[in-house]
């Protein structure tokens, strides 16, 4: 079953295939990203910053650093989610966080 990632508002806007999936996908099923460092950091396809998966929520901190990956990734080419998002956790520490500009949400 996927797990269903959130704006701060709560709209599915990303996926990952699994738990322990480092793949990361827009809501529509395209590849986004992935987390090279096996924590929560997802880099673009540039291995640039995207953003933080923070409980179920994909954002931007906004004391963001740069830390490049200069590792190359062979990603896949889409995939679509399987089963349905539930409804998202309360997140109240919005204030720390933007959303992920280049993300939105499906619906």
């Amino acid at each position: 079953m996927s797990l269903f990632l959130y704006d701060l508002d709560g709209h599915v806007i990303a996926f990952r295939r699994s738990w322990d999936d480092d793949h990361v996908f827009s809501a529509d099923g395209r590849w986004i990203g992935w987390s090279p460092w096996n924590g929560t950091d997802v880099v673009d396809e540039n291995g640039h910053y995207l953003g933080s998966v923070v409980g179920d929520r994909l954002v931007r901190r906004n004391d963001c650093f740069h830390r490049a990956c200069r590792d190359d990734v062979e990603h896949p080419a889409s995939a679509q989610p399987t089963g349905q998002p539930h409804r998202p956790l309360d997140f109240p520490n919005r204030y720390a966080y933007d959303d992920v500009s280049q993300l939105r949400h499906i619906g």
